[in-house]
């Protein structure tokens, strides 16, 4: 089973690994890390992820900023294919392969030089969904003080809301936390998860909520910031 990272900031992929085997593989700003981050918000030796047991578990080192999967700070986390790590201001996307099995009584058959091989129904399944949440799309409406709107396309793979300079959407004010809550994909579309220190930042359709599976037109209030969100792309009439 090969392991694949992707390591991407800022919605820009700035390098790909993979792993056929491995026992541990550290991830840190030390060029001793099999993951090399160069930023000082990434601690010397961040977090590590280990192979145990025919499971991949990740966790934290006692970084100095936190490890997070899917938008939720962990000290450790059994690892599933396509979970997203957030370390500092970068994202990890993990993904796990494996051989897809044949289906019963199938064998592979050649043609043209080629091989095909057929799939159980389960794996057709699990195909189709993760073609289903690639093919996902959203966006917010982000309403300011004067009611103007904006929209945020839902394109990366974690979507942060605080006061962090690097944030895609920003909140003000002294007491707005670095990141406040975060938007997420995942198979069945989109997630909005709060992760502020308090827990009580997100308010949808006027209901605190800490993790939900956001509908069309739920409306969104993380701190004193109003959104809306939209499945699809923006038009011009969404702005009005």
């Amino acid at each position: 089973m090969a392991v694949k990272l992707t390591l991407v900031f800022s919605g820009r992929t700035l390098q790909r690994f993979e792993f056929p085997e491995f026992g541990r593989l550290r991830i840190g700003r030390s060029e001793e890390c099999e993951v090399h981050i160069d930023n000082l918000g990434v601690s010397r030796y961040h977090a590590e992820i280990l192979h145990q047991d025919g499971f991949d578990v990740l966790r934290d080192l006692q970084s100095n900023n936190g490890t997070f999967v899917n938008g939720a700070k962990v000290d450790v986390h059994n690892l599933n294919s396509g979970d997203v790590i957030t370390i500092g201001k970068y994202t990890i996307e993990y993904q796990k392969s494996t051989p897809a099995p044949l289906a019963a009584g199938a064998a592979p058959a050649a043609a043209d030089g080629a091989m095909t091989i057929q799939v159980d129904p389960t794996s057709l399944a699990k195909m189709a969904a993760g073609q289903r949440a690639a093919k996902a799309r959203g966006f917010l409406l982000v309403q300011d003080k004067a009611g103007l709107k904006r929209s945020v396309q839902l394109e990366k793979p974690a979507i942060l809301v605080g006061a962090d300079p690097d944030a895609d959407v920003r909140l003000t004010g002294w007491f707005a936390p670095r990141v406040a809550a975060v938007v997420v994909r995942d198979e069945t579309g989109f997630r909005l998860l709060d992760v502020s220190p308090s827990g009580r930042s997100v308010r949808v359709n006027g209901r605190p909520q800490r993790d939900v599976k956001l509908g069309d037109d739920d409306r969104i209030e993380v701190g004193r910031l109003a959104m809306q969100f939209q499945r699809g792309t923006p038009g011009a009439a969404d702005l009005v």
